[in-house]
């Protein structure tokens, strides 16, 4: 009971801070740029959207009052919202402000109608200072969706309530299950979030207890029987532990590194030390690869990623790392490049090689075309998050460029 629990908070626990996290990358541009972004609105959010899996909505609220959201249908109610008109979510806002960072609230009321849980980001027009308070980002997380898929409306064994712990330790009500539940459970655990916490307590049921005593009996009778198995099971395990963790860090389709092995990567290469080493990251996209999965379909599509991933491998130095980033999207790091000049060169190659030539999809040919956005790194003091951001708002520049000439 104490491992499914846990299960449940963990799951809870992963999925707000996934999306949160994909979410920070849009309040970094916001701060680096908010006219581009208000110009390109549509694009930006759209692809925030697309990768995160509870997101409903984002807005944009200049001086704290919505001018842009996405999507706008079913959302049309928000537009023009000042937030000072209602002083329940206006606090959520002044307590990301106060915080300099990401405020998590909720679950809360929506102006244009449910409940969610909200991501406030606050934006800074003089960043990294801090000083000059610009508006905020808010990101609407589907709360009962991400309990849903958590298995926390079909847990079995055991009545579940939760309620919030704000960050100056007071208690919210409760606003899952009984609140009853709190006053003598059997069992809690705190879920934490990017900024204070869930709180998730347990009754267990007493029809259960017969079965959980016999379950027990059964698990110690088998005890010596199981102690076999893993004694002759280590060897193997440790075996398939390495095979695994190699896969753990490279894409399944591409069999090219993933987004946890660039991470990692650029971690090791931006941390704290006197020899950092320079490099430059490209943040690289397909345009029109939506098309190509919706008219050919999604075998041609994942073939179209297996080209374009080796014809990046063939392109760059061996002493570079081609990563899928994730879904139509590839990251390589070049080490040692120092300047635009540079970088330019290198992306020119790259537009070559890989747009030269079509992919023979039986008696189609797909052509392969790139956004390509990079950001150079030399030691300065930047996170990964505004390095992603900064190679981002240039990729999205290629790919407006690009839309612009297609139409």
């Amino acid at each position: 009971m104490h491992h499914n629990l846990a299960l449940v908070r963990s799951s809870i626990e992963a999925s707000i801070y996934k999306d949160t996290y994909l979410a920070d990358s849009l309040a970094t541009v916001v701060s680096i740029d908010p006219n581009f972004v208000k110009e390109n609105w549509t694009i930006i959010a759209g692809k925030l959207l697309g990768k995160a899996h509870y997101v409903r909505n984002v807005g944009l609220a200049p001086d704290n009052i919505i001018t842009h959201v996405y999507p706008l249908e079913g959302n049309e109610a928000a537009i023009g919202f000042d937030f000072r008109t209602r002083p329940e979510q206006f606090k959520t806002v002044m307590f990301a402000k106060e915080l300099q960072s990401v405020y998590v609230a909720g679950p809360v009321e929506l102006v244009q109608g449910g409940t969610a849980i909200i991501a406030r980001y606050p934006i800074f027009s003089d960043y990294p200072t801090k000083g000059n308070y610009w508006g905020s980002v808010s990101v609407v997380m589907n709360y009962e969706k991400i309990l849903d898929d958590s298995g926390l409306s079909t847990f079995e064994g055991a009545e579940i309530s939760l309620r919030k712990q704000r960050l100056d330790g007071s208690i919210g009500d409760v606003f899952y299950g009984k609140a009853s539940i709190f006053d003598d459970s059997d069992m809690e655990f705190p879920i934490n979030l990017p900024s204070g916490k869930l709180l998730l307590a347990a009754n267990f049921q007493l029809r259960n207890i017969e079965h959980i005593q016999f379950t027990e009996a059964v698990v110690r009778s088998l005890g010596g029987f199981v102690a076999l198995i893993c004694y002759f099971s280590v060897a193997l395990l440790y075996r398939n532990y390495k095979s695994a963790h190699k896969d753990s860090l490279h894409d399944e389709l591409t069999r090219i590194p993933n987004r946890r092995f660039i991470i990692t990567l650029l971690e090791r290469l931006m941390a704290p030390a006197d020899n950092k080493q320079p490099f430059a990251l490209l943040y690289i996209d397909l345009n029109g690869f939506k098309l190509v999965n919706d008219n050919l379909g999604h075998e041609a599509g994942d073939e179209l990623l297996k080209y374009v991933a080796n014809r990046l491998v063939d392109t760059v130095r061996a002493s570079d790392t081609v990563s899928r980033f994730g879904g139509d999207e590839f990251m390589v790091v070049l080490r040692g490049v120092t300047k635009q000049e540079q970088v330019r060169k290198i992306v020119k190659h790259i537009y070559q090689s890989v747009e030269s030539d079509p992919l023979i999809w039986y008696d189609n040919k797909i052509q392969p075309s790139l956004s390509i956005g990079y950001s150079l790194y030399h030691g300065q003091d930047i996170s990964i998050q505004q390095l992603f951001a900064s190679a981002d708002k240039y990729m999205y520049e290629q790919k407006k460029r690009f839309k612009d000439l297609t139409k």
